[in-house]
């Protein structure tokens, strides 16, 4: 969980963020304690209400962590009368994520693949209207290529964290040589998707920065 808004206006955006349920909170406080990468209560939500927006039903997710996003979707998929199909690589992220979702009694409705997702997507079968993708930002790129075909006309797909905690801005001898290689696929890959055909997208400036595309056709 990385921040490019200004803290003082993230955390009142965080507070007009309705109260979320005993089983969210203990992800987002799990979360903080074991250092692992979840979204923001304020991406969360707004997740939500995209996904309510568009009625989404066949969600697709890229990074299921221990499963805080993977929820917040699914309810609004069960909702619906649709399903998630979420991936993660980390084993004991999976396992984590699979008690979470035990606890959410969502199990019906989601379904968890232990895999990298480079090596399942070409993989799938059928079409998603909704696609959130919360995984290595090296590889958004790639990611975009497999997951377009796969998006419905009129389908959302996000990508979380593409402002790679304002890095996308600095300039190159500012950045540690180490994610100099990530920095520039970043912004190989906002180039490309916001300008992609069949595609309007936007950038939000919002925790780490989302970028929304909607497929026109």
């Amino acid at each position: 969980m990385a921040h490019v808004v200004n803290r003082e206006i993230e955390n009142y955006l965080r507070q007009l963020v309705p109260e979320r349920d005993l089983l969210l909170k203990s992800l987002e406080e799990k979360a903080e304690q074991e250092y692992v990468s979840i979204v923001l209560p304020e991406v969360a939500q707004f997740l939500h209400l995209m996904a309510l927006q568009s009625r989404a039903q066949n969600i697709l997710e890229i990074g299921t962590a221990i499963g805080y996003s993977t929820i917040w979707l699914a309810r609004v998929a069960k909702q619906n009368g649709g399903r998630v199909t979420t991936i993660e690589i980390n084993q004991r992220r999976y396992e984590k994520a699979l008690n979470s979702i035990k606890q959410s009694g969502l199990e019906d409705v989601i379904s968890v693949i232990k895999a990298h997702a480079a090596d399942i997507l070409p993989t799938l079968s059928g079409t998603y209207d909704f696609i959130f993708v919360d995984a290595a930002k090296g590889q958004y790129s790639s990611f975009f290529e497999e997951l377009y075909p796969r998006l419905q006309t009129g389908g959302l797909i996000i990508f979380d964290n593409v402002l790679a905690d304002g890095l996308v801005v600095c300039n190159d001898e500012d950045i540690e040589r180490r994610q100099r290689t990530m920095v520039r696929r970043l912004r190989e890959f906002l180039k490309m998707i916001t300008g992609y055909p069949g595609l309007v997208a936007s950038v939000i400036p919002m925790g780490d920065g989302l970028v929304v595309g909607y497929k026109t056709g």
